[in-house]
């Protein structure tokens, strides 16, 4: 593994993965690198988000003129007090007009379409409420931070990166490799939302600022998940990535079946060649360059020389780990609650427990990105404080244990199991009255 030897970086990318309700994970990952750049003497951050990564990428920028052990504080309380009614609403009480719409698009009849599954009305409030977007402005504006958002534009499929950073620095070039588009904005709750659009499940968000850009976006997942390449673009002397799968993964076994693999096992699977491998293809890539920039003068297609760029990538040490968890606490939650009221109150959850759970090897993957419960939240969060605490370990206070080359994968850890988060019961129990 190739360590840093070059005098430590003062501008850093903070990258921050599409994850859905695994935003808790991130936001205890946050928790504990935020401060810990600061204290390394990094001077200014630029937040880059996608998805659920958008969220926390704002919610830290927006909180930006803190103190960092406060500004983690305040992130992670923002995540403790969401529900799924902040998320979505009932998919019991949606169902009818979704059956409705789905019947009128099979008809034909004029204007009636099916965009989406859910309805994310309350994600809109949340979004709003949860977050001062005057401070954010006045944090941009002054120069505090910068940031940027993710999204897909629904006009013509490219990547879409909204920047708000202070000055009149242009933004990047478009990229047409990948394709990406940069746009200077001033990020508000729409491009936020438009970059959590989740498909399908979400609906599409209509940006209207700036004008040169106005119309339909979708989750900037679906083309960059993990969006390295912009943080680049934008300037970073150095990235610190956050991510719920890891860097690299030997892969997942499991015992032979005579079954094939159900739909949800299947769904994973996509999820992971869509959102996964491009985040690790991508590491390999800077890694690669880094190895050429150290051994030899490199220019970059612009004509000016390559620099060396380190990197951290922290998240889980294996891709199942979040998926795993979210199965045993909602099985833990279906065999301790039997009052009425509880199931009632549950009932979304249930729905899609029941729905997106399966029975495959990977049971839980994709519900854990659904499952907006206090309890799993709550559990989510410790295990990104332990996993950015591992990411840290053996590093002095003031220092942050950069990268430029490849590391062997960590020898796989039992993470899964509730128990083993060492202040999840004490907080499971305060969130289940």
């Amino acid at each position: 593994m190739q360590e840093l030897s070059q005098s430590p970086p003062t501008q850093v990318a903070v990258v921050v993965a599409g994850a859905g309700a695994r935003g808790g994970y991130e936001a205890g990952v946050l928790s504990v690198l935020v401060p810990r750049l600061y204290n390394a003497g990094v001077e200014t951050l630029t937040f880059v988000g996608t998805s659920a990564g958008a969220i926390n990428a704002t919610i830290f920028a927006a909180l930006s003129h803190l103190p960092p052990d406060e500004q983690a504080q305040q992130a992670l309380q923002i995540w403790r007090n969401i529900t799924v009614s902040d998320v979505f609403r009932s998919p019991i009480t949606g169902f009818p007009g979704i059956a409705g719409r789905f019947a009128g698009q099979l008809l034909q009849v004029p204007g009636v379409r099916l965009t989406n599954l859910l309805d994310t009305d309350p994600l809109r409030r949340t979004v709003q409420r949860a977050i001062d977007w005057g401070q954010l402005r006045t944090n941009t504006t002054n120069g505090r931070c910068s940031l940027a958002v993710v999204a897909t534009s629904g006009a013509d499929d490219r990547t879409v990166v909204f920047v708000d950073r202070a000055g009149t620095t242009p933004v990047p070039p478009p990229d047409d490799e990948r394709p990406i588009h940069y746009v200077a904005a001033q990020i508000m709750p729409e491009h936020v939302l438009a970059s959590s659009a989740i498909p399908i499940v979400f609906p599409p968000v209509y940006v209207s600022k700036p004008e040169t850009c106005e119309g339909w976006y979708l989750d900037g997942g679906i083309r960059l998940n993990a969006p390295l390449k912009p943080a680049l673009a934008l300037g970073a002397d150095a990235i610190a990535l956050v991510a719920t799968h890891p860097e690299a993964d030997p892969g997942t076994s499991a015992p032979p079946s005579g079954s094939p693999p159900d739909v949800d096992d299947v769904v994973v699977r996509l999820i992971d060649a869509a959102l996964v491998d491009r985040m690790i293809e991508d590491l390999r890539t800077l890694a690669k360059i880094n190895a050429l920039v150290d051994s030899t003068e490199v220019e970059s297609p612009t004509g000016r020389p390559r620099k060396v760029i380190p990197f951290l990538p922290i998240g889980p040490p294996e891709r199942p780990s979040l998926g795993h968890l979210a199965d045993e606490i909602f099985e833990n939650q279906r065999l301790r609650d039997q009052g009425l009221m509880r199931m009632l109150r549950q009932a979304e959850l249930r729905i899609l427990g029941r729905a997106l759970g399966g029975d495959g090897p990977r049971r839980g993957d994709l519900f854990s990105y659904l499952y907006f419960d206090k309890e799993f939240i709550e559990a989510s969060i410790e295990l990104g404080r332990h996993d950015a605490e591992d990411a840290f370990a053996g590093s002095q206070p003031d220092q942050v244990p950069w990268r430029i080359g490849p590391r062997q994968p960590l020898p796989t850890r039992e993470r899964s199991n509730v128990a083993d988060l060492p202040n999840h019961r004490q907080g499971a129990r305060k969130y289940r009255s």
